[in-house]
């Protein structure tokens, strides 16, 4: 108990002399697409709209804390609904190490790129999704370095992300080792590497996804340039052949010189199936 009063009071005592100023965000965004429903005989057209509030302290001593939300209200034919798009969370900690409690997403390695308008196989680029009780440590501490491990308050899966800056190439692994419970709801020992650089004013990334269960192989070509973006993806999943996949769009910011539009085309065709084109408006608020 003593030792208990002690921790109270330096914390009031730290809170009295480094008062902290508190930030408050509300933004928000819209999104429309409309396609020709990968293949179907009918056009096919989603919308939904983001409302995002996120809060911060920060003491002189660089300790933080924030929390933030944000809901995703979408609308189509048969109901209207209401529901939780991001992390939902409360962060604590400062910028060289800081711990996320809650509804949080880990760090992803594996890119899909620009995959809008992808069609084929999709690579498990994490294990541990979003879930209530997920506990995320991220560490800045080492210039250059960056680490992040990941798990469950009632499940003994794990993740441990680790990236490097090499000063113009940058290097990230992750690695993912599922629980039998996680397992048995489809969740995969997992393997991801990326390596990004920029050529000619370029960027190019690299990517690779093994998922041990299932016996899946997943590699990514992505170049990006003036708004412009290409991959290029091979897959094995399982006993079944490899499929080839090549998608792009070309993405214009504030068009019209409307602040915060974006106007998206763009296509994809895979192996053995329709190819996918259309449009997507995104305005930011």
């Amino acid at each position: 108990k003593i030792l208990m009063k002690k921790i109270i009071a330096l914390a009031v005592a730290t809170a009295i002399s480094a008062p902290a100023m508190a930030d408050l965000t509300i933004g928000g965004s819209a999104r429309y697409q409309i396609d020709n429903g990968a293949g179907v005989d009918t056009s096919a057209s989603t919308n939904r709209v983001l409302v995002s509030v996120s809060g911060s302290t920060t003491a002189e001593s660089g300790l933080f804390v924030s929390a933030g939300a944000t809901l995703q209200i979408a609308a189509d034919d048969a109901a209207n609904n209401a529901t939780t798009d991001g992390d939902n969370n409360i962060v604590v900690g400062n910028p060289m190490a800081n711990v996320a409690l809650g509804y949080t997403e880990t760090a992803g390695v594996y890119s899909n790129g620009a995959d809008q308008f992808k069609v084929g196989p999709a690579a498990q680029s994490r294990v541990l999704g979003r879930h209530s009780d997920t506990v995320v440590l991220n560490v800045t501490a080492v210039e250059g370095l960056t680490a992040q491990v990941a798990g469950y308050l009632t499940d003994d899966s794990t993740r441990v992300v680790l990236g490097y800056d090499f000063g113009g190439v940058s290097v990230a692994v992750g690695m993912d080792q599922a629980s039998d419970a996680a397992k048995a709801a489809g969740s995969e020992d997992a393997l991801q590497l990326k390596v990004a650089t920029s050529v000619a004013g370029a960027g190019v990334t690299l990517s690779y996804a093994d998922q041990d269960d299932t016996d899946s192989q997943f590699v990514n070509l992505g170049v990006t340039y003036m708004g412009v973006g290409v991959n290029y993806q091979t897959s094995e999943v399982g006993a079944a052949d490899s499929v080839d996949s090549l998608y792009g769009s070309y993405s214009l910011a504030n068009a019209g010189g409307l602040e915060g539009l974006t106007v998206t085309v763009g296509a994809g065709s895979s192996d053995n199936v329709d190819s996918n084109y259309g449009v997507r408006l995104d305005y930011a608020f």
